[in-house]
C-alpha cells in the first residue's frame, strides 16, 4: 500500500495518470481508506475546479465586445481632437 507521503506527492504533481494501472488502483484505494488523504484530495479537486471556473469566466468577460453609441463615439472624438 502507498504511504500518505507518496499519495500527496502524486496528487500535488497531478501526474497520477502516468502511474501503472496497479499503482493507480492503490492510490485511489488509499484515498478512499485514509481520511486525511481523502480530504486533501477533495481540497485539490475543489481548488482545481474553482481555478478552471475562474479562468473560464475571466476569458468570457475579457473578450466581451464593447459597443458605443454614436453620441459616445462623437464625444470621444471631440475629447481627442481638443487635447491635441
Amino acid at each position: 500500500m502507498l504511504t500518505c507521503k507518496q499519495v500527496s506527492k502524486a496528487l500535488a504533481e497531478n501526474r497520477y495518470y502516468e502511474l501503472s494501472w496497479r499503482k493507480r488502483v492503490a492510490l485511489f484505494t488509499h484515498i478512499r481508506l485514509c481520511k486525511v488523504c481523502g480530504k486533501a484530495n477533495q481540497f485539490i479537486v475543489d481548488l482545481q475546479t474553482g481555478v478552471q471556473k475562474y479562468l473560464k469566466r475571466e476569458e468570457e468577460e475579457h473578450f466581451t465586445e464593447v459597443t458605443l453609441t454614436d453620441e459616445e463615439r462623437q464625444r470621444i472624438r471631440e475629447k481627442i481632437t481638443s487635447s491635441k
